[in-house]
């Protein structure tokens, strides 16, 4: 998965921030990202910004039209996957895509055609106390905050001997690694993201990915 970010501001005075976030030019954090879903396949694709309407709609029917088609893959916890399919004749998603994908969530999405396929999420940098609910089990998260990096430095501690499993788009296949609560290590090494990148998180115990975030860190 490719991904290319762009924070707009207004003034240049984030120069903290532009360590650890793609490109950032000012205060006023709204921004887009480009995350690229490669041909005939697959990727774990989070919502990196916080846009004026979050739902399956507004985030990926631009892309399914320029595509000429995307599956778009929901995962519940306890009713497993709700597939949207983009119907080209009736230009809308089948089911009807009025489900929302916040920030901290994310998705599994298909692209079936031959040439790669942009997804741009537009909207606002997550600032504040952000928390991402965690259930017991298996479920698609994110980082709140469009960053990359270790998910302990983006916020995430784990609840017990949880597992996370990255998606690589290239191998289409999935690496994991297990936290071992003896050593309070990830094994075999702490996992990563990109900005716009889900994972699969089996949490042991559930509970909440907390962080608070402000662009003048």
């Amino acid at each position: 998965m490719r991904t290319k970010t762009l924070i707009l501001t207004a003034a240049l005075s984030v120069a903290g921030a532009a360590t650890s976030m793609a490109q950032v030019y000012s205060v006023n954090a709204v921004g887009y990202v480009n995350t690229t879903v490669p041909a005939k396949g697959l990727a774990l694709v989070s919502n990196p910004l916080n846009a004026a309407d979050n739902s399956i709609n507004a985030l990926f029917t631009d892309a399914a039209k320029a595509a000429g088609g995307l599956q778009v893959f929901e995962f519940s916890p306890t009713t497993g996957y709700k597939t949207f399919t983009w119907d080209p004749d009736f230009v809308a998603f089948d089911p009807d895509g009025t489900d929302k994908i916040d920030p901290g969530h994310g998705v599994f999405v298909k692209n079936p055609t031959a040439a790669p396929v942009t997804i741009t999420f537009v909207g606002d940098v997550p600032q504040g106390s952000l928390s991402t609910t965690l259930t017991k089990g298996l479920q698609i998260v994110g980082s709140a905050v469009p960053q990359e990096g270790a998910v302990d430095t983006l916020g995430f501690v784990p609840s017990g001997a949880d597992q996370i499993y990255n998606f690589d788009t290239a191998k289409q296949g999935y690496s994991s690694a297990s936290y071992d609560t003896d050593f309070q290590a990830w094994d075999p090494a702490t996992p990563t993201l990109k900005v716009g990148e889900a994972v699969f998180l089996r949490s042991a115990n559930g509970g909440a990915w907390t962080r608070t975030f402000s662009v003048n860190q």
